[in-house]
This record gives C-alpha cells, structure tokens and sequence, in this order.
C-alpha cells in the first residue's frame, strides 16, 4: 500500500515538473507586465496573479499598432502556486529521511516546534516595528536581524538535529512554501487605503481609491448619521441585469441604468447641444459622463480610475428620479459632494464616494510639513504632526509620522504618503494624505526570507567546509 502511494505522488514530486512550473510562472509574469500598459496594475494583480485561469490576450505581445486577435488560455497565479506548493510537499514526503533516531529525533522535533513557536511569536508582536521606529526606519534594520539571528537560533538547530546535513534544504523549502502561503494570506486579508487630513481637521476613516460605493445616508438623527452602503460589485452587476434593488432599512430601490469604470464629465450648455441631460434630479442636470480610457499601470502621472453611474431611484413602485454621481462631484479635494434625495416626505444625501474604512479611534493633523531643498523640488522634511485620541484603549498622544518613519497602530501601518496642494499655484499645502496598510500576513515574506538565507548560508557552508577538509588529506 505504502509503495502504491509513492508511486502515485512520483510524478508529483518530479524536477521536471518544477521546471514546467518555474517556466510557466516566468511566462505570466512576462505577460501580466506586458498587460499594463492596457490595463489597471490592480486589475493585473487580480486578473493574472490572483486568479486561478486566464486568457492572454495575443496583442500584448505586438505593438498596439497592429491588430492581433485572439487570446490563448494559461494557468493564473492561484493555479501555479497551489502546484508548486503540491510538488514541494510530495518531494519532502518521498525524497527528504530524518536522519535522527531515540532521544536525539525526540529532542529536535521538540527543539524545532519550540522554535516555530517562538519566531511566530516574534513576528507577530510590536518588538519588529517598535526596533524598526527606534532606529528611524532602515538604519533599524541591522540591530533587527542580529536580534532575529538569535531568535531564529532554536529552529535551526532543531532542524539540523532532525534532517541532519539535509537541514540546511529544509529551511530553503519550507522559505519558498512560506512565500506561496503570504501571497494567499496578503491577496485575502490585507487591505490599502488612503487616510486624507486638512491641517485643524480630524479623520476617523480612510478609504480605497480602487473601489467605490454608492452611499444612502439619513441626516435626521441629531446624534449620528444613518449610512446604506452598495458595494462597486453590486453596482457593476445591476448594471448589467437592469433589476430593481431593495436598500436594506430603507423605503427606497435602485436600478442602475450605466456604470463607467472610469469617466469624465462634461457640462451641458446651456440651451441645448449635442449633449443631453440624461439625469432628472441632482447634478447630472448640468453635467453628462462619459467613459474615459481605464487608467493602466504605467501612467506617468499616476491617476486613478474616477467611476461614475446613472441610477434610478424609486420608492416602492414610484419613481423618484434618475442621478448622476461620481467621485468627480466635489467641493474640495478629496471631499465628495452629496446629492439631496426625497423620498416619502423624508430627505436623504448621496454620494458615489471611494470605499470607507471606519476606525475606533480618530487622528487629528496638528500640523503638515513640507520643506524642500533651496532651489530644488527635492523633500527635506515631509511628515505630519498628528495627534492620535482612541477613546477605548485611553490614548491620547501627539505622533509625529515622516517618510521612513511610519506609525503602526491597530494592526495598520500608516505610512506618509502625500499631501493636499494649496487651492491655488503658490499657496501653502493645506494637508496630508497617509497610506494606511493593515496585511496580517506582513511577517510572513521576512520569516521565509530570514529561513531562506540562513538555509543557503548553512547548506553552502557546510558543503564548502567538507570540500576543504577533503582537500587537506
């Protein structure tokens, strides 16, 4: 039975198959940077690399001046790895003995385990990041991994004492399983978004600028706004069905008659023209969308797609109008206007707005700061004076988050990222803009990283120290 299984999982743990599958990865990398020039960078990650298939298009491979058609099907990124990750194990299985026997493979195994406990520990606590801020980011790096190399020290060794000479390709396999599995834990779990904060102004939310989301908010309550949210995904897909969706808690429906995953405004004028309104209510009296080329992954001026959608609202089975709403709609950078809606003699706001991340607690920006070389445009000082009140942990401290430096709370990273211009050419910044990074799986690239190198450093040392003492026979 137990050599039926061996047999079987074989061709599972073939050299040859890594190869394919090395060749095969290399080919979609090829083709996803080549389709970014067509496509958003996100929709690449996602189409190409997150993806269990895709159809590759043949006309990323010419230039865009000749038309080629057709597209041929390739495994995505999800299918490549779980491959790997199959034929990594199944060669462990078949191929890699335990060299220890009695007390000695007891010991390791337990040395090991402590081990594996221990960096998980390490990794997963504020020593990482609070060494990193006390050595004002890279230069933290160096007393990091000599803490590590301790830290790292029982697993090693309880490896060595289990596979023997073979430890050293343990670690190097288990590195490249540990990188397939924090791709999976980073695509799932982690989440980028951006946090804008006018000088004076307090913000308790940051929100993605790859997504967006129709929001219904009732103002009548004096103490706190009552908020309905439809996801991009739902808007995309009642585009395409044309249905009447019920808003939950609200007397109120929605039909999105167009959806542009990227648009431009145009006013009307006055008078008539070749445009025509095709709103009824709100803004899109004045102004018409229309779509506009999807932002690709190499534009030089780093712009966003700006979606917008004509919707149908109802109430019951009584129209209330149509509105157009977009990002594009605002009163300030970064503030997006509201539309006034009736419904059943009570009045809500709307807003087509980037999808909102909540927070427990709130930063306020004392003051940003933006200095540059004399005679050049080059940053000398670009960080934010912030003061960081979170009622439920009791805190209430002034932090200071510059370029290098960032500040982790929460389980996010804020990083600083950019800033809000003067209104005019000349004028005084009047903000900033934090990245804020919240991905679980953010340790897991440096512990497979940290195992990967100390498993070259011992396989290739201890073949170099067997070769030279052969040498001195």
């Amino acid at each position: 039975m137990l050599q039926t299984i061996k047999t079987l999982l074989k061709p599972l743990a073939s050299l040859k198959l890594t190869v394919v599958l090395l060749a095969l990865s290399i080919v979609l990398v090829l083709a996803g940077t080549l389709a970014q020039v067509d496509m958003g960078i996100w929709d690449v990650v996602h189409g190409y690399f997150r993806s269990f298939r895709v159809y590759i298009p043949l006309q990323i491979f010419f230039p865009r001046s000749y038309e080629i058609r057709g597209e041929v099907p390739f495994p995505g990124g999800y299918t490549i790895g779980a491959a790997m990750l199959v034929n990594l194990l199944t060669a462990h299985v078949l191929r890699f003995k335990v060299k220890a026997r009695g007390g000695g493979l007891a010991g390791g195994l337990v040395l090991t385990m402590a081990g594996g406990l221990l960096v998980a520990w390490f990794h997963n606590s504020p020593i990482p990041g609070e060494i990193l801020a006390f050595g004002g980011g890279y230069p933290g790096v160096l007393p990091l991994m000599v803490l590590g190399s301790v830290v790292y020290s029982p697993l090693v060794v309880g490896c060595v004492i289990v596979f023997g000479r073979r430890g050293g390709i343990i670690l190097i396999h288990s590195a490249l399983i540990l990188l397939l599995v924090g791709e999976v834990v980073t695509a799932v779990t982690a989440i980028e978004t951006q946090m804008p904060i006018y000088e004076g102004m307090t913000a308790h939310w940051s929100h993605d600028i790859r997504e967006v989301e129709l929001a219904v908010i009732d103002p009548s309550d004096p103490d706190h706004d009552v908020t309905t949210v439809v996801p991009q995904s739902v808007l995309r897909r009642a585009a395409t069905d044309r249905r009447a969706n019920a808003l939950p808690g609200l007397p109120i429906s929605i039909t999105v008659d167009r959806y542009l995953g990227n648009s431009q405004l145009m006013p009307l004028t006055p008078g008539g023209g070749r445009l025509k309104a095709e709103a009824t209510h709100g803004f899109g009296v004045n102004y018409s969308a229309g779509p506009a080329r999807t932002v690709s992954g190499v534009d030089p001026d780093r712009m966003i797609n700006v979606p917008a959608a004509l919707v149908t609202f109802s109430h019951g089975q009584e129209p209330i109008g149509r509105y157009l709403v977009s990002p594009h709609f605002q009163t300030d950078a970064h503030i997006v206007t509201g539309q006034r809606l009736v419904a059943g003699g009570k009045a809500y706001m709307i807003y087509l707005r980037f999808k909102r991340y909540y927070k427990p607690y709130s930063m306020h920006l004392i003051k940003f700061h933006h200095d540059v070389y004399p005679g050049t445009s080059i940053p000398r000082n670009f960080s934010s004076e912030i003061r960081l009140v979170d009622p439920v942990r009791s805190i209430d401290r002034e932090i200071n988050i510059r370029m290098n430096s960032p500040l982790r709370y929460g389980g996010e990273t804020y990083f600083q990222s950019s800033w809000i211009p003067g209104a005019n050419e000349g004028e005084p910044d009047r903000g900033t803009v934090l990245m804020a990074v919240r991905n679980p799986g953010w340790t897991i690239p440096y512990i497979a990283c940290a195992l990967g190198s100390i498993g070259l450093v011992f396989q290739f040392g201890s073949n170099l120290i067997r070769f030279l003492r052969r040498q001195t026979l």
